[in-house]
């Protein structure tokens, strides 16, 4: 007990004198935290210390303590360190102003990271692997791996400035959030931006736009990447859970879901929640399995990394959660006994990664929790008007919300903007499916014999539905369900194979392999088929603001350097729309909110250009500003497929 209280004594002088260096005392509140965690910290690494897993299981905290800190002093040292550079970080960002470069405190952060690696999961060696070996076993399984990875690219990133061909509104506000980190407007990773989106995401986009320029390339690129990555994780995970067969008929599926490529092509962080949940899950499982520290400390720092991604990531902490709960119900104390090092490992992993946001979000509630307050429907008040105005009680109101989000997949069409399908989210074949394979997981959960290998994806599938959707205004959203991407196809993949089993049981003759390979293909052909020839032709993403302003753009810029701007089409578009505003840059644009009724003459000043740009809906107007300068030009914008009219611009020469 002596080292281990020489060892607390060290980390909190050490933090004391590191707060000291900082310019203030350890008085308030948030110091004495700091220096828990920092005293504190070290102790718990002696959980993580102990060599042999067996003796510690066997033995008393106080002793695996003591083993551990008098054993391995350096993975104290390196623990110390962790949290002393954590509560550095801490002590300085409530004091850096928005114009200060945040490097110096990121880079700190991420050291604090890897010392925490180092003295809880540090390298060791490891048996050499005969890979001449392990590759005759396995180059088929990696051929096909490949393929699937590689159609997930291809899918995700081929033609992405056409397909979707509109830029909309939302993704041209990330864009511009992106350039606000390019020009150094936007110096914060740790701390929330527009819509309550974590600025982290933008600082991600700018690698991308940094590189190639702005485009819709550039700015899409990113996103694409991350779910092609997150097909890859998908694999991990299902091998991991059920085998190597099923893992590959759902990264398979996943590759050419409809659902998931969309966000994938879109500049948008939707789509990170499916991967950090994906990783998340993977390492947990894989900790569970194998009591690996490495394990524990990654699944914490993935569930702690979604906290930077969209607001949707934070169902990772739920689910994680779920899971571990669901094992120690079935273990109970035994559970804590075997796994209780690498919980607190974990824990350790998720307080590094995640203090400087959970930080904000103390400072910040409203901040943090903006989107969720306004869309909640029970934060924004939606559900007590629901009550008032419909003149029922709450539990008639959930249960619409909650058939609405579980028959989105099967139903009711998409309700959302950023996608917006005008049918549901699976096709009535795959439907079924879906259907068959999440009652048999839930069956198996519950019938001996059970299954707990399937509980991962239950706890997604039905977390997901209610956070994503019960519980938000508009189901079914897909912005909201994209994540459940993952567990559709998972559950899909799971009825194709018992189905295969099935066949089998009746037709010895009859290899399950064609009829997995004839799902996924039809399932491949369908959603491809529905995506790239029926949903992107129809040129419907977007929505008609954001058409004019695309199809607009290419005129007006080679203009506003000699031209003003007037936008007539209040209250349908604005010079302030975030695509016009990215994509005519420069633009001395002013907004005529006012019906013209009179010929606007002395408006635009002597000597000068302008260009007067109609909304399709106050059109009528630009007679009385033909009136008044007579020696323009028409311009007809017109928009695919149909080509019906967007807009008209007026082009009056200096």
């Amino acid at each position: 007990m002596a080292v281990a209280l020489a060892w607390g004594g060290v980390a909190a002088g050490v933090g004391v004198l590191a707060a000291l260096s900082l310019g203030r005392g350890p008085g308030s509140t948030r110091d004495l935290v700091i220096l828990a965690l920092s005293a504190g910290g070290v102790l718990a690494l002696a959980f993580r210390s102990a060599s042999n897993t067996t003796v510690a299981r066997q033995t008393s905290l106080p002793a695996v303590i003591w083993e551990g800190l008098t054993e391995r002093p350096w993975r104290g040292v390196a623990f110390t360190g962790a949290f002393v550079l954590l509560a550095s970080v801490l002590r300085r960002l409530p004091h850096m102003a928005p114009s200060d470069d945040f490097t110096a405190v990121t880079a700190t952060w991420v050291i604090a990271f890897l010392f925490y690696v180092l003295a809880v999961a540090p390298p060791r060696p490891r048996p050499r692997h005969d890979w001449s070996i392990w590759w005759e076993v396995n180059r088929t399984n990696v051929f096909m791996l490949v393929a699937i990875v590689g159609t997930a690219l291809v899918l995700r990133t081929w033609g992405l400035e056409r397909a979707p061909a509109t830029l909309a509104g939302d993704e041209a506000t990330f864009a511009q959030e992106t350039l606000r980190v390019l020009r150094g407007e936007l110096r914060n990773p740790f701390m929330t931006g527009w819509l309550s989106q974590p600025t982290m995401t933008f600082f991600y986009t700018a690698l991308s736009v940094r590189l190639f320029g702005v485009s819709a390339v550039s700015l899409r690129l990113p996103w694409a990447l991350v779910g092609t990555l997150s097909v890859l994780v998908t694999f991990w995970l299902v091998s991991r859970l059920k085998g190597g067969y099923l893992g590959m008929v759902t990264a398979a599926l996943l590759a050419t879901y409809h659902l998931h490529v969309h966000y994938s092509r879109l500049n948008l962080n939707n789509i990170a929640d499916p991967l950090f949940m994906g990783l998340a899950l993977l390492w947990l499982m894989r900790a569970l399995d194998r009591r690996s520290p490495l394990d524990w400390v990654l699944a914490g720092a993935a569930a702690a990394g979604a906290l930077y991604g969209y607001t949707g990531g934070r169902l990772v902490m739920v689910v994680a959660l779920l899971v571990l709960l669901y094992h120690w119900a079935g273990r109970g104390q035994r559970f804590w006994a075997e796994q209780r090092v690498g919980l607190l490992s974990a824990v350790g992993s998720f307080i590094i990664v995640a203090a400087p946001m959970l930080q904000f979000a103390y400072r910040f509630p409203d901040e943090f929790n903006g989107r969720i307050n306004q869309v909640g429907i029970f934060q924004s008040g939606w559900l007590a008007q629901e009550m008032a105005a419909r003149g029922q009680g709450a539990l008639p109101i959930l249960w619409n919300q909650f058939q609405r989000t579980l028959l989105g997949f099967l139903i009711y069409p998409d309700r959302s903007p950023f996608y917006g399908l005008p049918r549901p989210l699976l096709d009535p074949l795959f439907g079924v499916l879906f259907v068959a394979g999440l009652l048999y997981a839930m069956f198996r959960l519950v019938v001996p014999p059970t299954d707990r290998r399937l509980f991962p994806f239950v706890a997604w599938w039905w977390a997901g539905v209610i956070f994503g959707g019960v519980l938000t205004q508009g189901p079914p959203s897909s912005q909201r369900l994209v994540t459940l991407s993952v567990p559709v196809t998972f559950f899909i993949a799971l009825a194709l194979w018992r189905l295969a089993l099935l066949v089998r049981r009746f037709r010895d003759d009859v290899p399950a392999l064609p009829i997995l390979l004839a799902g996924v293909l039809l399932f491949g052909l369908v959603n491809v088929r529905l995506y790239f020839f029926q949903y992107v032709p129809s040129a419907q993403y977007g929505g008609p603001v954001a058409k004019l302003a695309m199809h607009v753009a290419p005129v007006l810029r080679p203009l506003v350097s000699a031209h003003r701007v007037y936008v007539v089409g209040a209250p349908w578009f604005f010079s302030t729309f975030p695509t016009f505003s990215l994509l005519v840059p420069g633009a001395r644009a002013t907004d005529i909110v006012d019906p013209i009724t009179v010929p606007p003459e002395g408006l635009v000043p002597e000597g000068e250009g302008a260009v007067f740009l109609f909304a399709p809906e106050r059109a009528a107007e630009l007679e009385l500003v033909r009136r008044a300068y007579p020696r323009g030009r028409v311009y007809e914008v017109h928009v695919p497929p149909r080509g019906e009219l967007a807009g008209l611009v007026y082009i009056i020469p200096p």
